[in-house]
This record gives C-alpha cells, structure tokens and sequence, in this order.
C-alpha cells in the first residue's frame, strides 16, 4: 500500500544501496506497525539483499533500552553472551552504571556483520538509548528513528524538499551551538529560561547519508541538550506524545528539574509516577526548534515537534546527544506560537515570535 513512499524513504532519506546491510524493527504496540514491517522488508530487497527484521514486545516507554532479542539480531549470539556472562547487558537494558568503553569494546570485538542502516519504527522510541549511539557511534549506522510514526506522515510531513529542511535545520544548529541561553514565552503561559552554555545544536535534517548519521523521519528540527541544573520557570503542556490533554498542566521548574506540577489531568499522575520510580526523569532534556514546513499534526509528537514555528522542550535522558542525564526515559512537549529570544556575551536574537521565524 505504501511501497512507492518505502521507496521513497529508501532511496532520498537514506540513499539505501546494495551494500548495505538493513535492519527493520517495530514493537507489538500498534497493529498497523507490525502490518508495515512486512512491506517495509519486501521493498528493501529492491535495494539490498542482506535485510533483517523483528517485531519486539512493547517496552511501554519512550528512551527505554530495546530488548535483548533485538540486541542478538543486531550484534550476534557471541558478543551479547559475553555482555550477559560479564553481567553488562543486564546493566545497559537497565541504564544503571556500566563502562561504555567496555561494553563496545566487546561488541566491537565479537560482533559480526552489524546493520549498516537501522529502520526503527516502534511505538516508543529508541532515539535517546545508547543501543542507538553505539550502532551510529561505534559503528557507523546510519539511523532513522520513527517513533509514534503513523503511514498517514508519508503523504504530509514525509513528503517535503528536504533540501530546504536540511539547509534550515544546520543554520539553526549552528546559532543553537553558538547561543549560551534560551527564554521561551507563550501565549498559553510558558515562560521558562535555561542555559545551553557549550552544548552543541544537533540538526536533524531527515538526509541519512553518511556514517553515523541519525535522526527522526518525519525529520525536521534543529535540537540541543540544556545544562541539566539551569533551568527556571514554567512549562505550560498542552498535548501529551499522542492526545490533546483535557485540561492544561503547568510543570514548574527550578535547578533544572520539575519541581510541581500544576494541573488536574490523569496525564499529571502518570508522569509523577516516572519521577516517583525515576527521580532523574524530571530534568530538563532537550531543546528543539521545528523545521518541516508540511508538518502540522499538534497530537502526534513526532510530527508535532517537526512543525515549522514550533519549538519543543523534552525531560528525561539525554546522555547519547551531549547532556548528562542517563534514565529509562524521554518525552518532548510542544510549545506553539512561541517567542523565542537567544543569546550569548555580548548579543541576543529573537529567534521566533509569536510562532514565525524571524531572518537567521
């Protein structure tokens, strides 16, 4: 049904090729998710004939490590029974504390034939996992990260110039990078400052091409991790990842984290439960700016971050893209219509008002 879009996506987004190696993979949480591994698989072997594919058990949050299954199709039987008899893998899946630098070590060493190209597509993400970073670190990878993707993106937010999304998304992570503080305001009542001091802006420019690579289609956004601890004032959340809320939620911040949150709606208690189980979850994360001018879904995340005039703020993990904070999970929340003012020693830019970009 979608195989001229797979095609598509194969050919401009990740200049698939015969010697590549592809791995496709989904969770079980949407049907429509596994029914589109299969097409997924059928087209790539019009480009490669080494394609592998697996459908895991939900892990029912957004940055949680994937499991272990996908991790043996991905790096072989002997590299992750080593991990498993040195008690690292369990630590990994777990993001507790492990030596990085052993962990690839051993899988650097032992593993065989690891995907050159990675189409990850289930309901939760694994963008912000260091399964991730070691496959586009440590090997190369080229990464598309496709969480909450809905078939629907391919005719909309998947069908743009990606030139144009490209070339936008590296001049706003250029200034990102520059920049030492960010101040968001909205009419909905965000109003929240933090520091970005000596991070670098990451472009996510939905172009795959090279080794390394990574990012998330739908793509279209330039982002960067805040210094954890500097953050202050309030976060207004209109949507969480994949429904309009019913009644708004103010998340307060002080010293970077969540420090209330204000607001009566069931979302309030699920998320108090992630800080409750992980305390870590409640710093600020990420700092994004959209940049896809076909965008235009607001309760979809995926495609809602990527909306031109939006910016997104996310808490949780964010260690595998320059932050600090390494936990079991990661959500962005969408600001719409910002005004947003950056600056350094010496300058400061407004770099949207009220929803529209001004001149970079």
């Amino acid at each position: 049904m979608y195989k001229d879009q797979i095609r598509n996506l194969y050919r401009v987004n990740l200049n698939l090729s015969r010697e590549d190696r592809l791995l496709v993979f989904t969770d079980d949480e949407k049907d429509y998710l596994v029914e589109l591994v299969e097409e997924f698989r059928e087209t790539a072997f019009e480009f490669t004939p080494e394609v592998k594919s697996l459908i895991y058990k939900s892990t029912g949050t957004h940055g949680s490590e994937p499991p272990e299954e996908l991790w043996r199709l991905t790096f072989g039987e002997e590299a992750i029974d080593l991990l498993k008899e040195r008690g690292l893998l369990e630590r990994v899946l777990a993001k507790e504390d492990y030596s990085a630098e052993e962990v690839i070590g051993i899988l650097k060493e032992k593993s065989l034939n690891v995907p050159t190209v990675v189409v990850a597509f289930p309901y939760y993400s694994t963008t912000h996992t260091f399964y991730r970073k070691v496959l586009t670190e440590a090997f190369g990878a080229r990464y598309a990260s496709m969480p909450l993707f809905d078939p629907t993106m391919f005719l909309t937010s998947m069908n743009v110039d990606w030139h144009y999304v490209a070339s936008l998304s590296r001049d706003i992570a250029e200034m990102l990078t520059e920049a030492e503080w960010v101040h968001v305001r909205s009419e909905h009542g965000t109003d929240i400052e933090f520091s970005i001091k000596e991070r670098r802006g990451i472009p996510d420019t939905g172009l795959f091409h090279n080794p390394g690579e990574f990012g998330n289609l739908p793509a279209g956004e330039a982002f960067v991790a805040p210094v954890e601890t500097e953050a202050y004032g309030k976060l207004v959340v209109l949507y969480a990842p994949d429904r309009v809320l019913e009644r708004p939620l103010t998340f307060k911040f002080i010293d970077g984290g969540v420090e209330s949150i204000e607001g009566f709606e069931d979302y309030r208690y699920y998320i108090e439960d992630v800080f409750k189980r992980m305390p870590e979850a409640r710093f600020i994360a990420e700092f994004g700016v959209g940049t896809n001018p076909k965008a235009s879904r607001p309760d979809n995340l995926l495609e809602a971050e990527k909306i031109l005039g939006t910016v997104h703020i996310a808490i949780g993990d964010n260690h595998t893209f320059g932050g600090l904070n390494k936990v079991g999970f990661h959500t962005d929340y969408v600001v719409f219509k910002p005004t947003v003012l950056i600056g350094g020693k010496g300058w400061e830019k407004e770099l949207l008002l009220r929803g529209e970009l001004q001149r970079i």
